[in-house]
């Protein structure tokens, strides 16, 4: 493998490049071994293996296991955003809301500033969402938390969309690092169009939750945890990857890496051009934005994406919608938020736990080895 980067000025993270090939490679092949991994780079063995553990040591990743949605039940993918009322704070909208949007176990991250905020779940159904989001806007009108233009409320069935990126990194890492970065085609986990519901049983439905909770734990520990064996939990872990019952996730600390900016944007496309036909614009998309969530409809998408800073990401965005426009994708100016990531509060952090527990009807008070 060729490491290329991009120039020669000081990065604007504090990484060498072998650390930043390590960092890369573990986002780019989450479901590899270590051994295949420091192979495909041609490092030594030792080398890699003191790298990774310094590099976790250190904070500059986390890793997850996500479930493959629409193949274990949940229909939708819903996200919420828009402005808040400047003249409440977010402490006092904790205060008298927190407690009610943790208990939304659809919601697996909510991002919020002093006067803005999008949240992101996955659902069985609208039903599913409608309740929470019933309690949410009560709440919230009661106390007049919310601004003149309020929310906004935007479906994306599985069936229906592209999920270009979910939670993937790899593309804003290979342009922070001057690598080649694979397009989004060749990533692409979660299915679109009709899915069949997989079957587990009462073995791997635990195991499935014991990943999800402990990623980064040996199949010996989550077998104790589970009450199976270790050779189960191994077998049920191969089958699940190879199906794509779920799938690893290698998250970096965009923070540490010296971003200082994330981006919400959500556009309408224009109805006369189908989403076959946009195809050129996933690839357009991922080399100058490299969104890590990427999700699109045939008459509407979002994408979250992280920055440098605001004048890089408003060169880039500027290049982008230019280019939308001159297609003819587009008929009207998008919706932007932007998020400072040193005064942003993620109410709710990355985290697929309660929804899945809730979709394999565990009991979440009820220790995992004693699930029945």
């Amino acid at each position: 493998m060729t490491i290329t980067f991009v120039d020669e000025i000081d990065p604007i993270y504090d990484l060498s490049q072998n650390e930043a090939r390590v960092l890369h490679s573990l986002v780019k092949w989450p479901e590899e071994t270590d051994q295949a991994i420091h192979s495909q780079i041609n490092m030594k063995k030792s080398t890699f293996s003191s790298i990774k553990t310094r590099l976790k040591e250190q904070g500059y990743y986390e890793r997850y296991y996500i479930p493959n949605f629409p193949k274990i039940g949940f229909e939708l993918f819903m996200v919420m955003f828009g402005e808040l009322n400047r003249f409440t704070s977010l402490e006092e909208r904790m205060r008298i809301a927190g407690d009610t949007i943790q208990g939304f176990v659809e919601d697996f991250q909510v991002v919020s500033e002093s006067n803005k905020a999008f949240n992101l779940s996955v659902s069985k159904n609208y039903t599913e969402y409608s309740r929470n989001l019933e309690k949410f806007f009560q709440i919230y009108a009661e106390n007049k938390f919310l601004s003149k233009e309020g929310m906004h409320i935007k479906a994306f069935p599985f069936a229906l969309s592209r999920v270009y990126a979910f939670l993937d990194y790899e593309s804003l890492l290979a342009k922070l690092f001057g690598f080649k970065s694979q397009p989004y085609e060749e990533r692409k986990i979660i299915p679109t169009g009709d899915c069949s519901i997989v079957k587990l049983t009462k073995a791997e439905r635990k195991v499935l939750v014991g990943l999800v909770k402990h990623p980064d734990e040996t199949d010996t520990l989550i077998a104790d945890e589970v009450g199976v064996s270790r050779n189960t939990v191994a077998n049920a872990k191969r089958k699940f990857i190879k199906k794509q019952i779920c799938f690893p996730r290698v998250v970096p600390n965009i923070d540490k890496l010296g971003y200082k900016l994330m981006a919400f944007n959500y556009r309408k496309f224009n109805p006369k051009i189908s989403l076959e036909a946009r195809t050129e614009a996933v690839e357009k998309t991922r080399e100058l934005i490299s969104p890590h969530f990427y999700l699109s409809k045939n008459l509407d998408g979002f994408m979250i994406s992280a920055h440098q800073d605001y004048e890089s990401y408003n060169s880039t965005y500027d290049d982008l919608m230019r280019w939308y426009a001159r297609k003819e994708y587009i008929l009207e100016e998008p919706i932007n938020y932007n998020f400072s990531i040193e005064d942003m509060m993620e109410i709710k952090p990355v985290n697929f736990l309660p929804l899945i527990m809730k979709i394999l009807d565990f009991d979440p008070d009820v220790p995992l080895i004693d699930q029945k």
